[in-house]
């Protein structure tokens, strides 16, 4: 049955700063039980609503410092209402600079309303998803949300490449029994049967071969990278509070594996200024093609080193907490595997590889200030 976020009474007063902690306390209250029933977590989703954050200028490609930051609160509070809300945004960003006047418009009504977007780009295993004769045949997979989304982007292959379609998910046949992952458990990424719905042309989005087109494709990494540093910043929080709570923090090991921990997350958040303005060079207006490789490398590189970081901080709080964080109902145990899962983006190798033929080919400029340095 759909879930929907439910409309915010009044339009939040924007001129007062978001307290992300907050946001993210609040997010994560019910992520435990979600876990356990592998549920769509509709409260995260309620808690974004309520505060106007399903729509709205913060959520476009412009503000994108500022959107890395409340994605980052977001996978903080729950990774799994994270990786459903980056689709969100991935979602109307893609609507906005592809779609038409009109799609953009009514989506933007529609996410204001509390309706939930998604990006479903992979094909079920042998049944990918096409259209014949106007009417789709197919699946996707890894379906993130399905349980709580009114519309998803699906692709379809076009002999001019991938063409977006933006469709209606309700009701749609759902098999749940090839989702059995080790964490992540309430993304829902389950299977979604698309076969015998009629296309109606206001569906289609863009042209065949936009949702691949670079830079927009590659340098959006960003936007998860930034959801997975939240929820490193989550485990760190339960080292913290597993050790004061048992009287350990001040115990002179622990405190300088506190001390690591706070060093590789601050460290993912000098990530953000960076990878930002690269963004707004290389994907926003007529950028040079420079600016677009760089904005691709720095994308590559910052999604790898905070998997990287991330791998580090979840070792070094099993270590401080112990077997018990490893046991349930400890909240390290449900962050380790939800970390652990989403971590898994496709093509890490790629990724490096491509860094280092950008750095090669200068195409990929180390210690560039995120802002032009004046002497005034």
């Amino acid at each position: 049955m759909l879930q929907t976020a439910s409309r915010p009474e009044r339009a939040p007063d924007q001129s007062e700063p978001l307290d992300l902690g907050t946001l993210a306390t609040k997010i994560g209250a019910e992520a435990a039980r979600h876990d356990a029933a592998g549920s769509f977590p509709a409260e995260g989703f309620a808690i974004l609503a309520e505060a106007g954050l399903l729509s709205g200028p913060l959520l476009s490609a412009e503000r994108m410092e500022d959107l890395l930051y409340l994605l980052a609160a977001v996978g903080r509070g729950d990774l799994n209402v994270g990786r459903i809300f980056e689709g969100h945004v991935n979602a109307l960003q893609l609507i906005a600079l592809f779609g038409s006047k009109a799609q953009e418009s009514h989506y933007q009504a529609e996410a204001r309303r509390g309706r939930i977007f998604g990006v479903w780009n992979t094909d079920a295993p042998g049944q990918p998803l096409t259209l014949e004769d106007g009417a789709f045949v197919g699946a996707k997979n890894f379906a993130s949300g399905v349980d709580g989304l009114s519309h998803a982007i699906v692709t379809v292959e076009e002999p001019g490449g991938r063409q977006m379609l933006i469709v209606p998910v309700g009701d749609r046949p759902v098999d749940r029994n090839w989702w059995r992952p080790l964490g992540m458990k309430a993304s829902g990424s389950h299977v979604v049967d698309f076969s015998g719905v009629e296309v109606a042309p206001e569906w289609f989005l863009g042209r065949p071969g936009d949702y691949v087109r670079q830079p927009w494709f590659s340098a959006g990494a960003i936007r998860f990278a930034a959801v997975q540093l939240g929820g490193a910043h989550a485990v760190l929080d339960a080292a913290r509070a597993h050790l004061t709570r048992t009287g350990r923090a001040d115990n002179p090991y622990q405190t300088h594996r506190l001390g690591e921990m706070a060093l590789a997350i601050e460290g993912g958040y000098g990530w953000f200024a960076r990878a930002a303005a690269a963004w707004c060079r290389g994907c926003l207006g007529t950028p040079a093609d420079a600016e677009q490789a760089q904005a691709i490398a720095t994308a590559n590189a910052m999604r790898l080193a905070i998997e990287r970081l991330a791998m580090e901080v979840l070792a070094t709080a099993e270590r401080a907490v112990g077997a018990a964080g490893l046991m349930q109902p400890h909240p390290l145990e449900r962050l380790d595997r939800d970390l652990r899962t989403y971590l898994r983006q496709p093509n890490p190798d790629g990724a490096l590889t491509a860094v280092g033929e950008a750095l090669t080919e200068e195409r990929f400029v180390l210690g560039k200030p995120p802002r032009d340095i004046r002497c005034d």
